[in-house]
């Protein structure tokens, strides 16, 4: 979020926080469809049964999961490691990452900045005066910068409602953190504007604790731009199953043949009919159901996912057999710039 350094330069106030708030939540719903797919809980469950009897199938195949735990694994997956310039001592730094089990936080960083494009962490100190690191979820963060070219940040906000035993709001809280204080505000009736300063404190850590990491220019997350075409397969897919349950239970067509209930009943357990005109005749109605062309469909969504998504499908069959580590390298090429490109947003943070 980038604003005019001049408006804070007599102090930030509660209205500006407030305000800044209401610019970050327009981004709550597109926050909580990332983390919906993620997480499997695509548009295809909200699907409606169109008539009474119809199949409703609503198969979720989670290509969102699967983009994002491959990226954030080549990048994360092995821990990073931490290299200070000549002439630069970072032992204590690194002792503290130990103490902390930073991969895991990297690897969590990481993974998160895959979903939602973008990732906090929050620096603090325990009890114990220790440095600590704390992933802070892109629904409840931002960090504010300068309007030039250098883009400094200026401060970061952590913000969220309290909430009693039966999830009514009881408050709100948000921490502001500059590049020497943290301020925090409350409010006892779940207001922003109306919050009161309830703690100011000195940090020392002399820059801005609440560390931002992009996933790209964009700030979008890896299968962002992915969500209709992933869509459209798990349509396909459940419409595909819907056929085939559909095609069992088809109409028969008796064609001068009369059955009673009864008859029916018998003729639905032993399979059998008979008639004696000879211009009877019985038939099931049912769709032609063309496989190979669902198939077709099926495989050009799916490499469409992967490649727009430049993850590779490492179930292809283009990735079995004798492949020498050249033409493995080249079929990897787009990836491994993908994820460079990743890195250095990463490294940036």
């Amino acid at each position: 979020m980038i604003i005019d350094e001049r408006i804070i330069q007599d102090g930030i106030s509660v209205t500006l926080i407030a305000k800044l708030i209401e610019r970050h939540a327009y981004e709550h719903e597109r926050f909580s469809k990332l983390r919906r797919y993620y997480d499997g809980a695509h548009d295809i469950l909200q699907r409606k049964q169109t008539s009474k009897g119809l199949a409703n199938n609503r198969i979720v195949c989670n290509h969102a999961k699967y983009i994002v735990d491959m990226t954030s694994s080549y990048l994360a997956g092995n821990p990073i490691t931490y290299a200070a310039a000549e002439g630069y001592d970072i032992e204590a730094v690194k002792n503290a990452y130990l103490v902390e089990d930073v991969s895991r936080l990297d690897f969590e960083i990481a993974r998160t900045m895959c979903i939602y494009g973008r990732a906090y962490e929050l620096v603090f100190t325990d009890d114990a005066s220790a440095p600590k690191s704390a992933i802070i979820s892109p629904e409840q963060a931002f960090v504010v910068y300068n309007d030039d070219c250098t883009h400094i940040p200026l401060f970061g906000v952590y913000y969220y409602v309290t909430r009693d035993i039966d999830g009514n709001v009881t408050g709100a809280v948000c921490n502001v953190y500059t590049d020497c204080n943290c301020y925090t505000y409350e409010s006892r009736d779940g207001s922003f504007y109306n919050m009161e300063l309830t703690a100011d404190f000195e940090h020392y850590f002399g820059a801005v604790p609440l560390v931002e990491y992009i996933n790209n220019t964009e700030r979008q997350g890896d299968f962002e731009q992915l969500i209709p075409i992933m869509d459209a397969y798990n349509l396909l897919m459940s419409d595909r199953v819907n056929d085939k349950e559909q095609f069992v239970d088809s109409f028969l067509f008796l064609n001068n043949i009369e059955v009673d209930s009864e008859q029916q009943k018998k003729l639905r357990h032993e399979k059998i009919l008979m008639a004696m005109d000879p211009d009877a005749d019985a038939k099931y109605l049912s769709k032609v159901l063309s496989e190979s062309d669902m198939k077709i469909l099926r495989d050009d969504l799916k490499e469409d996912i992967h490649r727009f998504a430049m993850v590779p499908d490492m179930t292809d069959v283009n990735f079995s057999g004798n492949l020498s580590g050249v033409a493995i390298r080249y079929k990897l090429l787009t990836f491994e710039q993908h994820i460079k490109a990743k890195e250095s947003y990463f490294t940036e943070g």
